[in-house]
């Protein structure tokens, strides 16, 4: 994702209540940190190579880099982000001000259909309590599904409702699944993911992983010194 153009949503100062309480009720730019999360078909993955991750794990939610907003994608890959901080009040345009309203011109899914280049998306960093190796605990859970966006609503709603009693901790969370009768028989059950809280873990563990995580990817980045030709 480091490559993404990106363009700047809005930012807005607290209304009564708070953001977080606010985002669940209607339920600094970072990248992916660690390795990808994802919910599909009721199964937690990670990595490229989609090992399951167990129901039950137990990860802390990093609620100050809650990233949401828009991802745009051409040919499968991500090709554009307009994201940021639900922490800094950050406000997503609507999808009627990002352009690419013709549906002739949008790509087609596997039926046929018009697809939307545009999804709305959340980023939530997460990381495995007691871990110290950055490479082993931190993940980014990722979801642009109805399921997921609203798994995150309902844990930025109880978030929310202690977060000033526990300005120093984040939420320690429980990976669970629920389902729900699809509308349509055909689809049967549809699996959603399930962030329940059952604990809480101090900011500062977080707060070191992540800067071991950013020393390891800017000394990655630093361009390697070369031999001077006499």
């Amino acid at each position: 994702m480091s490559e993404l153009a990106t363009r700047n949503g809005t930012e807005a100062a607290p209304a009564q209540g708070n953001f977080f309480t606010q985002y669940g009720e209607q339920a600094s730019q970072r990248n992916i940190v660690g390795r990808l999360l994802k919910f599909s078909k009721g199964d937690y993955l990670v990595g490229e190579h989609n090992a399951e991750m167990p129901r039950g794990t137990e990860l802390i939610a990093n609620m100050d880099e809650l990233m949401i907003g828009w991802i745009k994608w051409e040919d499968n890959k991500p090709a554009e982000q307009i994201m940021g901080r639900l922490a800094d009040g950050y406000q997503p345009l609507k999808r009627k001000d990002l352009g690419d309203q013709d549906e002739t011109q949008w790509e087609r899914d596997d039926d046929g259909q018009p697809r939307d280049p545009w999804q709305f998306s959340n980023y939530l960093i997460m990381k495995t309590p007691g871990e110290d190796d950055p490479d082993d605990a931190l993940f980014t859970f990722t979801t642009a599904s109805k399921g997921g966006i609203g798994a995150i609503g309902e844990l930025c709603k109880a978030y929310g409702k202690v977060m000033r009693q526990r300005p120093d901790e984040f939420p320690i969370v429980k990976l669970d699944v629920g389902s729900y009768a699809h509308s349509n028989k055909q689809f049967g059950r549809i699996k959603f993911p399930i962030f329940e809280i059952v604990g809480w873990s101090a900011k500062a563990e977080f707060a070191e992983a992540l800067g071991q995580a950013a020393a390891a990817a800017a000394a990655e980045e630093k361009p390697k010194q070369t031999d001077i030709p006499f």
